[in-house]
């Protein structure tokens, strides 16, 4: 599972109008398939499904995803919040807003950086306030 910087994720999404989320979803569908096992997975189909829809199916898509990561990171460290209810809300508040699905994006990504860590061995820590 490879690493993905919050800020490039982002800025990527919002300078090519979304485009890029489509191969956003490709890449971390297919290395979701390759961390869960889960071979139902079809990320180009997913993707061609996406486009399709103008985005609709990849709503489905990023909260199933929110999802399994979910699954992945309990079966690996045990507690893990879930994510996918905040992701869809995002999701489809963007059918409004045009706009909530980089965010609903950037706290994918977020959760995926931590599945990554997690599968590589390298101990997930969570933030402590200051103070």
């Amino acid at each position: 599972m490879q690493r993905r910087e919050l800020v490039v994720t982002g800025l990527l999404t919002f300078v090519t109008c979304g485009l890029y989320s489509f191969y956003w979803q490709y890449q971390t569908t297919q290395e979701l398939k390759g961390v869960t096992g889960k071979s139902d997975l079809n990320p180009g189909l997913e993707l061609l499904l996406s486009v399709i829809t103008c985005g609709i199916f990849g709503i489905y898509v990023r909260y199933r995803n929110a999802q399994l990561v979910t699954e992945r990171m309990r079966s690996l460290r045990g507690a893990h919040d879930d994510k996918s209810t905040l992701v869809l809300v995002l999701d489809l508040a963007s059918l409004v807003t045009g706009i909530t699905f980089i965010i609903a994006i950037l706290i994918e990504q977020d959760e995926l950086n931590k599945l990554a860590e997690a599968s590589s061995g390298v101990s997930v820590v969570p933030s402590q306030p200051v103070g």
